[in-house]
C-alpha cells in the first residue's frame, strides 16, 4: 500500500524536520512538536475521514511522552472499534536504544517497529516497507 499520510512527532525541531525530509515523497508529511499535539492531530485526521497510515513517534518528549500519546491514539482507535488492520502504524523514535526499554514502549502502544536515533534514511524506508508500505519516487 502506497504511503499517503504520515505524522512526525519530536521535541527536537531539528530531528523533526530530518525525517520529515526523509519522506518528502509522501504527498502529506504533517508534523507535531509533542504527544499532545500529535493526539489532536491525530484525532481531527479521523475525524476529517482521511487518517494517518503512519506515525513515527518519539518516546522522550515534556508536555506528554510518546508512550502517553500512542496509548491515547489507540485508545482513540478503540473508540471508534477500528479492526487492527485499519490502526495507524507506529514507528517509535528512540534515543535509549536498551532493550528493556525499547519493549515496553513496543508492547505499551502496540507500535509495529522502532528506529534508534539518529534515524538514517535507509533505516526509514526499510522500516516503511517492512510495515507494507511504499513511498513512491
Amino acid at each position: 500500500m502506497e504511503l499517503k499520510k504520515c505524522l512526525v512527532v519530536d521535541d527536537d525541531e531539528l530531528g523533526r524536520e530530518i525525517v520529515a525530509q526523509y519522506l518528502e515523497n509522501v504527498p502529506v508529511v504533517d508534523t507535531a512538536g509533542g504527544g499532545r499535539d500529535a493526539v489532536e492531530k491525530f484525532q481531527a485526521a479521523m475525524t476529517e475521514g482521511a487518517p494517518y497510515e503512519l506515525i513515527l513517534l518519539d518516546i522522550v518528549m515534556p508536555d506528554m511522552d510518546g508512550i502517553t500519546a500512542g496509548k491515547e491514539i489507540r485508545k482513540l482507535e478503540k473508540g471508534l472499534a477500528l479492526p487492527t488492520d485499519k490502526q495507524v502504524k507506529i514507528v517509535m523514535l528512540t534515543a535509549l536504544n536498551t532493550p528493556q526499554d525499547v519493549m515496553q514502549s513496543m508492547l505499551a502502544v502496540q507500535s509495529s517497529a522502532y528506529l534508534v536515533k539518529p534515524v538514517e534514511p535507509e533505516k526509514v524506508r526499510k522500516t516503511i516497507s517492512q510495515l507494507g508500505l511504499r513511498i513512491s519516487g
